[in-house]
């Protein structure tokens, strides 16, 4: 054997177990702390979905008694949704139309003003 492999081998016996043994150490712990942030995750996720479904039975009830106060019958709810289809939006006005618009309006309120005197 030669010195550079003597000299390789002490300092692998003198500090590589150390180093291996010290890095096995942080990978477990790494490895433990992920696995606590996911099951805390779970936990959060859980209370959450339980949260919302305690709400919405509270909420359904909530509908359930106002609707028997107020008289409907919710088994004749109509589970038809509106449609807007047939909706169109008014067209806007030119300006000539919003100038006319504006004098027939100055008209109507002189109208009305000589009317009460």
């Amino acid at each position: 054997m030669r010195f550079s492999e003597k000299l390789r081998q002490a300092w692998d016996d003198l500090f590589y177990s150390a180093l291996v043994s010290r890095l096995e150490e942080d990978l477990l712990r790494v490895r433990q702390d992920f696995e606590a942030r996911i099951q805390e995750y779970q936990t959060i996720v859980a209370d959450a979905r339980a949260e919302k479904a305690a709400l919405t039975a509270k909420l359904a009830i909530f509908e359930f008694s106002l609707q028997q106060k107020v008289g409907i019958d919710p088994s004749q709810r109509s589970a038809r949704k509106p449609s807007f289809a047939a909706f169109e939006e008014p067209r806007p006005m030119t300006r000539w139309q919003q100038v006319q618009a504006e004098h027939e309006a100055q008209l109507a309120k002189e109208a009305a003003e000589s009317a009460t005197v």
